[in-house]
């Protein structure tokens, strides 16, 4: 009776008395198993289903099991720690069950004995591959890896840059990006006491299936770096524990880990910059700062260490082995791992960043009040203007993302890479994007339920991999496009040996992308994997060789052109100045970033194609891998609305 009664007074609230009662319940779904976590599972169920049926559909989800097995003996579903019968109908939950966050919340509890030995995700239906092919297909692949030349491709050019430029349509903004003062502090080492550092080492086990261990890295760095990343591990593993937000740890970015290799002198590793997270105050307690950890070769240590003395390092197990290999053991030392000898106390992270070593700057995108539109449907170009503040650009980035509503479900999170187009993007959020590289974040949770990691054979274009695997499996990625951010090119260092001789002609043969020893001891559905990125790659290049045989087009004449034109840029002493003879402080990185992003805003048909895995790079003439011009005149963040709305 006073169930009855309280659904007539909530049929009354909602003005439906005398409707027919909903046909189904939505249930949020956590489970609990020993050395497993899992993401709260939402789903609707018809009233007349048994709890039962709701316990072998989560199990084909998360754990591969089949749906026509019976439930193991142990399992059990509880409601606020009372046990439930299996046989209770789903329906007759809504009295039971509490509600949260708008379902009705439902546990259970899996035995470790019931568990299955290999963790498989459950497999998606072939509309799910066909839509993650298309999308690779829509990406361009990096020039500085392929034998593609993008003038001739026409990438990143612009048929009236020159007619725009003479006529004046940048003046308020040609010239005032620079970003050599940002790139030196991000270069330089932060000031360390004159004391000698006290360094602390321990030696972490990646665990597997079974806690099995799957090879030891150390973690070296000073005293309150390693407490600090004790810290957080406790904060993180309390909280997937408890699965409650911690609201006070919503406010610090994800550790942060910057895979680095042969350029200690020269890649951007200090994150304490005023424009990235700041000095971090000795006042605060462990755990409450941003963990920022380098991942260095064991053969490159001591180098990197009498550079940077103050920074916590993940020394990998091995050296030489490629960018894709130290994404992976960061991967599966975060998911799960443990002190060396002590696999019953495993630890893990639930998110992580991981950025290259080459970024300068973030920056936010707000809409204009006014833009133009032009062509024929009346398309806008530039929409929006860059924003870029004086405080910690970096952090007020990375929490943007955190924040989301859909962070929950998105497997890897990342950023929108300025290449000119920047200004003329639409929309804010994407989902389901392949352009996630250089700066991402991973749901270590949601990509160990998809079975999805970095493939560590692979020598280049990992993070697109990645992403593609990630949209195979039926997952979802996350590109948040109200904040950009810059990078440079260097000549030495990082992909250094995957660069080398990309710029003769030929084709990418699959030893460029795996030796052939570990394709063949890769898994059916990895060399698949590896098979399509290898299509990919020449199919590209095949449309270059064709159009380097047919008649060019205006556009991409006049876009080798304007490149031509963007390479006569010279040091202020001594140059012309390709916009009136004004000195400019110029980044020389590459064709792509060494011209203005002004200059580019007006490429707006290549809005989807052209933020793939970087842009060509462009070889400087002196020893340094980035030559920077300073000038006095510049005026270095001065990125606003324009004065007057020009037409495009």
């Amino acid at each position: 009776l006073a169930s009855q009664r309280r659904s007539h007074v909530v049929q009354a609230c909602m003005g439906k008395i005398g409707a027919k009662a909903p046909e189904v319940t939505l249930l949020s779904v956590n489970a609990n198993a020993p050395g497993r976590s899992f993401p709260n599972w939402k789903v609707a169920f018809k009233n007349a289903r048994r709890l039962s049926d709701v316990l072998r559909c989560w199990a084909n989800a998360y754990l591969g099991i089949d749906v026509a097995e019976e439930v193991p003996g142990g399992v059990k579903a509880l409601a606020a720690d009372k046990e439930l019968s299996l046989d209770t109908k789903v329906g007759s939950l809504r009295e039971t069950l509490r509600v949260r966050q708008g379902a009705y919340s439902l546990e259970i509890v899996w035995p470790a004995e019931a568990l299955p030995a290999t963790p498989t995700a459950t497999k998606r239906p072939a509309a799910k591959q066909h839509f993650s092919a298309s999308k690779l297909r829509k990406l361009h692949p990096s020039a500085r890896y392929c034998y593609v030349d993008r003038r001739v491709m026409g990438w990143g050019s612009s048929s009236t840059q020159r007619a725009k430029v003479a006529a004046g349509t940048y003046a308020t903004t040609r010239g005032h990006f620079p970003e050599a003062e940002l790139a030196r502090a991000m270069r330089t080492p932060p000031a360390v006491p004159g004391e000698e550092v006290e360094l602390q080492e321990c030696v972490l086990s990646a665990l597997g299936d079974n806690n099995k261990v799957l090879f030891n890295a150390r973690l070296q760095g000073p005293v309150q770096e390693v407490l600090n990343w004790e810290a957080t591990c406790k904060r993180c593993e309390r909280s997937m524990k408890d699965r409650k937000p911690d609201k006070q740890a919503l406010q610090i970015p994800y550790p942060v880990f910057i895979p680095s290799r042969g350029r200690p002198a020269k890649a951007h590793l200090n994150w304490q910059a005023t424009h990235v997270f700041g000095a971090q105050k000795e006042d605060k307690p462990p755990g409450f700062k941003p963990v920022v950890c380098l991942v260095i070769e064991p053969a490159e240590e001591e180098e990197y260490r009498a550079t940077w003395p103050s920074s916590l390092m993940l020394i990998l197990p091995e050296s030489n082995c490629g960018p894709g290999y130290a994404r992976w053991v960061v991967q599966q030392v975060c998911t799960k791992f443990c002190l060396e000898g002590d696999p019953t106390n495993p630890q893990r992270f639930q998110r992580i960043w991981i950025v290259d070593d080459t970024l300068t700057m973030f920056y936010r995108l707000a809409l204009m009040e006014k833009f133009v539109g032009c062509g024929r449907l009346r398309r806008p170009k530039r929409m929006k203007y860059r924003v870029a503040n004086e405080g910690l650009m970096f952090m007020e980035a990375l929490l943007a993302v955190q924040k989301h509503h859909f962070i929950g479900r998105a497997a890897v999170a990342g950023f929108l890479r300025d290449d000119g187009t920047a200004v003329c993007k639409r929309n804010d959020w994407k989902l389901d994007e392949l352009a996630l590289y250089k700066v991402v974040m991973l749901d270590l949770c949601e990509l160990w339920r998809l079975g999805v990691e970095y493939m560590p054979q692979l020598q280049m274009y990992e993070d697109i991999c990645l992403n593609h695997d990630v949209l195979t499996r039926g997952g979802h990625t996350l590109k948040c496009q109200c904040y950009g951010f810059r990078a440079v090119h260097a000549k030495k260092g990082g992909c250094l040996k995957q660069r080398d001789g990309r710029h003769k002609p030929g084709q990418t043969r699959l030893k460029d992308l795996v030796q052939k020893t570990a394709f063949r001891s890769m898994q059916k559905d990895r060399q698949k994997a590896v098979r399509e990125l290898l299509q990919w790659v020449r199919d590209k290049e095949m449309l270059f060789q064709k159009r380097t045989t047919e008649p060019r087009s205006d556009a991409a004449i006049s876009g080798e052109r304007n490149v031509k034109d963007t390479e006569s840029v010279k040091t202020p002493s001594g140059g012309d100045q390709s916009d009136g003879g004004d000195s400019l402080e110029v980044l020389q990185v590459s064709d792509s970033e060494a011209e203005t992003e002004a200059e580019k805003a007006d490429v707006a048909q290549t809005e989807d194609t052209m933020d793939t895995q970087g842009t060509s790079a462009k070889e400087a003439d002196s020893e340094e891998d980035l030559e920077m011009f300073p000038n006095s005149q510049s005026k270095p963040l001065l990125w606003s609305v324009p004065a007057v709305p020009r037409k495009l």
